[in-house]
């Protein structure tokens, strides 16, 4: 029934292609790191022999102990060679196993849940189930980095509006069938393992500066002048050390007053530095491609805004901190760096490069963060070959979907159905048997509509929507912090989707099973009041219900609305579904009969 089910072949076969060649791979590297490292324990053990059997001060001991020594360098950077390349294979083996994973639908509880996105006060997302096991957020999740999965996670959470949602579509378009690329991609890290982390990076480069002014870094060279005029002076014409040691003298008070703040610069940048080389593989990464579509090209251009890349202000900072343990840190060249004031020239060109190239970081990390939301959204599209990418509309508000099925179902029990929502009909009343797939019929429009707005391919043969904002209410329960119950929290719900269709964007509205918690008279004016106020406001919408009396309200509407409905069929005492939509009021329930199977008497 799916749409998909042979179309998957394509993405599968190749998925199973790279596999096989990254674990033979990965098998191969595994006996060779073996190899090297039995090799260097061999090497050691013959150095240690040439050090029993000849004695040091003997002239042949150099002839005898090189080989072995040259031979242990050898194996060492061979086995580290090697074991860098094993691990590469290693994550790429583990980013098609997961991309399989997923074609065979057993994907759920690997990979990021994006849980810390959840907001049970979002329109939306609680009852889409965006976040969470089993989320669409999980599901798509190709990003290793926070600021991959933030800017996922927001793509879904925010729609966008329709230029960037065509120009994100265009990227996806690019990277779709770039499994290279994405597969350079995956192996940068692992979904499962986020261990990325940006606080540093987005504290540090923005804080005010540690040292202000221009005073000092002009103190520092005039010491550094002094402490090379007065060493000279004590070398070439003998005048004592006493000029020297009162420039040192003078050099170590003016180090000393800036110390403790030296201390947390350093420290920080050193934080900082970690975090940044954590995310260098991705930015390197993206320096390298040559984009065509537009999307990408400003995600390429944002890194190098004026002509160097990101890894090379790296670099930067990382050669001065380098330049730092040298100085300080080694006893032989502390003098000579104290004589010409090193930290402190080292300390103000930290800082110039925070004010400087720090700044940028923060651009940095929402390029790779836009980055990683497209790779996963072309690789669900990938995966999907069927899968089309939605026709943004202008004139709305307007869902026209033919063949709209949920992402999250297994092809071969996903079963398609078409849905028109607009000016006629703006309202669709589900009617229906328990399980006959009302909900999942809802659920899968709204999670198509947000993949739409988010530039993402879509699960259904063609849809166009018109830019919408998604509201539902489908899931509300008792509340104990709120000291609300079921009933409270619906009409709750209601008021803020009410209150949303004020906004600039008309809504798309998911009720289901609106008012259950009342009898049937209440329910019945209560639900057209509702309805009646949402579509006053331009909204359109779909409304399921048990409650045949409700169908009453489409005839009240006349054009406005539609009734619809899913039956189920009983053979031989057992209930089953096919789960198409099918036009007008649904002709029976079958609660009494579930009742009956159950051997319940009525």
């Amino acid at each position: 029934m799916g749409t998909d089910s042979t179309a998957t072949t394509v993405p599968a076969a190749e998925y199973s292609r790279r596999l096989a060649t990254h674990s033979a791979m990965a098998r191969r590297l595994e006996d060779r790191e073996r190899l090297a490292g039995r090799c260097r324990i061999a090497a050691f053990l013959m150095i240690v022999a040439t050090v029993f059997l000849v004695r040091p001060s003997e002239w042949l001991f150099l002839f005898y102990v090189t080989p072995p020594v040259v031979a242990f360098i050898v194996a060492a950077a061979w086995q580290r060679r090697t074991a860098r390349s094993l691990r590469q294979r290693q994550l790429a083996a583990r980013y098609f196993q997961r991309a399989l994973d997923r074609l065979e639908d057993h994907w759920t509880g690997h990979g990021p849940t994006g849980e810390r996105y959840a907001d049970s006060t979002h329109p939306y997302s609680s009852d889409l189930d965006l976040f969470g096991r089993g989320s669409l957020f999980q599901y798509l999740c190709d990003a290793h980095t926070p600021a991959g999965q933030d800017a996922l996670a927001d793509s879904l959470l925010h729609a966008a509006d329709p230029d960037s949602v065509q120009a994100r579509q265009a990227a996806v378009a690019e990277l779709r069938p770039n499994v290279d690329l994405r597969e350079a991609q995956g192996t940068l890290g692992d979904p499962e393992k986020s261990e990325l982390k940006t606080r540093h990076l987005l504290t540090w480069p923005a804080g005010a500066p540690v040292f202000k002014g221009s005073a000092g870094p002009v103190i520092a060279v005039v010491l550094s002048v002094l402490g090379i005029v007065a060493a000279v002076l004590w070398a070439a014409f003998e005048t004592g050390p006493t000029p020297l040691l009162l420039v040192v003298m003078l050099e170590a008070l003016v180090v000393g007053r800036m110390w403790s703040r030296i201390q947390v610069l350093m420290r920080d940048s050193r934080a900082v530095l970690a975090e940044l080389e954590a995310f260098l593989p991705v930015l390197r990464l993206l320096e390298s491609q040559g984009f065509r579509s537009a999307y990408l090209q400003s995600i390429s251009s944002s890194l190098s805004a004026d002509g160097e890349p990101p890894s090379r202000r790296v670099a930067r900072l990382a050669s001065l901190l380098d330049a730092w343990d040298t100085a300080v840190r080694n006893q032989f060249t502390l003098p000579f760096a104290v004589v010409l004031m090193v930290p402190a020239h080292l300390v103000y060109a930290i800082e110039r490069w925070r004010l400087r190239d720090g700044r940028r970081v923060r651009d940095w990390l929402e390029a790779v963060g836009k980055f990683e939301a497209i790779v996963s959204f072309a690789a669900f599209g990938y995966q999907h070959p069927t899968f089309p990418l939605a026709e943004i509309a202008l004139d709305g508000p307007l869902i026209d979907a033919d063949g709209i099925g949920h992402p999250l179902l297994p092809a071969n029990r996903r079963v398609p159905n078409d849905v028109r929502l607009g000016s006629e009909p703006a309202l669709m009343l589900v009617s229906g048997s328990n399980m006959s797939g009302k909900s999942t019929l809802m659920r899968a429009v709204g999670v198509n509509v947000v993949l739409a707005l988010a530039g993402s391919p879509v699960c259904a043969t063609r849809l166009r929507v018109s830019p919408v904002q998604v509201a539902t209410a489908m899931r509300q329960g008792d509340s104990l912090q709120d000291g609300l119950s079921a009933f409270a929290a619906e009409l709750k719900r209601l008021r803020e989707i009410r209150d949303l269709t004020q906004g600039l964007r008309p809504i798309l509205f998911l009720l289901d099973e609106i008012l259950r918690g009342t009898n049937s008279h209440d329910r019945r004016v209560g639900a057209e009041v509702v309805i009646m106020a949402l579509l006053k406001n331009t909204a359109i919408g779909m409304v399921s219900t048990h409650d045949l009396a409700l169908a009453e309200i489409v005839d009240r509407l006349g054009k406005r609305a539609e009734n619809v409905h899913f039956e189920d069929q009983i053979s031989d005492g057992r209930v089953s579904f096919d789960y198409r939509l099918r036009p007008g009021v649904v002709p029976r329930g079958n609660g009494l009969v579930l009742l009956r199977l159950l051997g319940f008497e009525v």
